[in-house]
């Protein structure tokens, strides 16, 4: 019988095979496997945010949509923030707006506890459960930090937000409002409304982000951007505007304010 020689070649290339990977052909793969997942997790991080960003708009369109809806029915007045800012089971913005987004309107529930406050459609999918970015409250948080929420003002001169107490104020008429589209109405909130720095109120004294510019109201020290969520977007905000249309807006932007202390932006200005 003949007997098959093996050559040199042949027998390292089986050996080496029956040996498996050496240490450094390990630690090599696990260098490129390190540097491909440091290439991509930004990206995909990017994705995420960017898909989130675009699920709130979403939700938020659906209340500009409501909105609209109940302008058409109530004689162009908006809802009120709430009926009344003493007795917390009375309606509030978003239950009077339940029926216009499929959800029910629970009476005599705490404004909290209701299915239009709860629910999916008003919460931001960039929140978490915990204390909001910059807060100073030493209290952690066990509920999700992010809703869509209402500009909160005064009815005065300046016209400083949309949305008022009715034990104190009666529903604005839109047509005081000269530009639909450039009026702040629904914006990303702690819970369901932003303090409107227009207001002589809540004007901002505090910087709580430490970018040497205040945004945030004094009587609220640990709350940053007065219950507001500007930068939950890739340090931007999604916000709804009178006319029903959504933008984000940068924090920068939206967030800008003069030597009074008091924001720039024409979407808080409510009249011209």
């Amino acid at each position: 019988m003949k007997t098959l020689s093996v050559g040199p070649l042949r027998w390292l290339s089986t050996r080496r095979l029956a040996a498996g990977f050496t240490l450094i052909e390990l630690l090599v793969v696990i260098a490129i496997i390190a540097i491909l997942a440091s290439m991509l997790l930004p990206a995909l991080s990017k994705a995420k945010s960017s898909a989130q960003t675009a699920k709130c708009s979403s939700n938020m369109k659906q209340w500009g949509i409501a909105t609209m809806m109940y302008l058409q029915d109530f004689d162009d007045r908006l809802p009120l923030f709430g009926d009344s800012s003493a007795n917390y089971t009375k309606a509030f913005w978003h239950a009077k707006l339940a029926p216009y987004v499929a959800k029910q309107v629970q009476p005599g529930k705490v404004f909290n506890q209701t299915e239009a406050y709860t629910n999916e459609l008003r919460k931001c999918p960039g929140g978490r459960v915990g204390n909001p970015a910059f807060s100073k409250e030493k209290t952690p948080l066990k509920e999700w930090n992010c809703w869509i929420g209402a500009n909160f003002g005064a009815f005065g001169a300046p016209l400083s937000g949309p949305f008022y107490y009715g034990d104190t104020t009666r529903p604005l008429n839109v047509t005081r409002i000269g530009k639909p589209s450039d009026a702040m109405i629904y914006m990303d909130t702690l819970d369901h409304y932003v303090y409107s720095p227009v207001d002589s109120n809540y004007k901002f004294s505090l910087d709580l982000n430490g970018d040497g510019a205040a945004d945030t109201m004094p009587q609220y020290p640990g709350t940053p951007f007065n219950s507001g969520r500007p930068t939950v977007h890739n340090n931007g905000a999604n916000v709804t505007l009178l006319d029903g249309h959504v933008e984000r807006v940068a924090f920068k932007k939206l967030w800008q304010i003069d030597a009074k202390k008091t924001v720039t932006h024409s979407f808080w200005y409510m009249e011209d």
